[in-house]
């Protein structure tokens, strides 16, 4: 009878549909100690201890397969930041963390063999156990960084490191503004950028950019720019806090940051756009739009919260 035989399909498509939605969510809920440093890392090239801030600044750099871009962009950081110590006398110090996403290149080695013979800071690596994403890279950095001061710092050096000045004065405890992060922004340049790229990237862009207006509003104009300046007990809050971890965590550091009353402010930084993006933007762009709807249903009906371990 067909009665009889609309129940098995009828059954199917309901466990399609069952294991279908396990299969988007199982990666929010991973069961992990979220505070254990370790459950995902392969290997370091220091011992992880996290303590008191013992060093002024950390630069926390997320990679993945950017063995042609690091060595650059790390020359470029490093001889800054030397430069730096070296006028400060004694004032500044600092460490760089490279944070290898579970490369299948020689990332580890390649930041390994940057340091420099002389260099007045360390510069130290982690390599994942796998390709977890952007975010959880920044997390396990941030986490492990010794600095009164955390910057996240994309691979490719998009942003002029000199930049970190600009950043850093709003930062500063006589600064008016009573800020505890400073997100870099490129939206003074969002007119020659839709110039240069082509339509479809444009319409991507704009989308983008409505949906999250949407959910966070419009006082951050960009969140995406790779270039972002952390007190250290905040930027240690948020990311203990963090849940996503691919491209769209930077939203969910702004809804973090709403949560705990972390004042963010937006600093114009120079962008310059590197060759060599790992981003396929068809496949990131689904990411992050699952990834946006399903941060900002969570908080609202309190399935996430921020932590509470200090």
């Amino acid at each position: 009878p067909r009665g009889a035989m609309d129940i098995p399909w009828a059954a199917l498509v309901a466990a399609a549909l069952v294991g279908l939605v396990v299969w988007l969510l199982a990666a929010y809920f991973d069961r992990t100690d979220r505070s254990a440093l370790g459950a995902h890392v392969a290997r370091t090239s220091f011992q992880v201890k996290p303590g008191e801030p013992s060093v002024t600044l950390s630069v926390v750099v997320p990679a993945y397969n950017e063995v042609r871009r690091l060595p650059h962009m790390l020359a470029e950081a490093l001889a800054y930041l030397d430069g730096r110590t070296d006028a400060s006398a004694g004032s500044f110090s600092y460490e760089v963390i490279v944070v290898d996403d579970g490369s299948s290149d020689r990332t580890y080695a390649a930041a390994l063999a940057s340091r420099r013979r002389n260099g007045r800071g360390e510069l130290r690596a982690i390599q994942l156990a796998g390709n977890y994403g952007k975010g959880f890279a920044v997390r396990i950095g941030v986490l492990a960084a010794r600095g009164q001061l955390l910057l996240m710092a994309d691979a490719d050096g998009a942003t002029d490191i000199r930049d970190l000045e600009r950043l850093e004065r709003v930062l500063q405890k006589d600064s008016e503004l009573d800020a505890d992060v400073a997100f870099g922004s490129r939206h003074h340049l969002k007119e020659s950028a839709m110039v240069k790229r082509a339509w479809y990237r444009n319409i991507l862009m704009h989308g983008f950019h409505l949906i999250v207006a949407t959910v966070i509003g419009r006082h951050i104009n960009d969140t995406q720019c790779g270039f972002k300046l952390f007190r250290a007990d905040a930027g240690k809050r948020l990311f203990l806090s963090l849940h996503l971890r691919r491209w769209a965590f930077d939203v969910e550091l702004v809804i973090l940051a709403r949560k705990l009353n972390i004042n963010i402010i937006e600093v114009p930084v120079t962008f310059t756009d590197v060759p060599g993006s790992k981003l396929n933007l068809v496949t990131a762009s689904i990411v992050m739009l699952r990834d946006i709807f399903l941060v900002r249903l969570f908080y609202s009906f309190g399935v996430w919260r921020p932590s509470t371990t200090p």
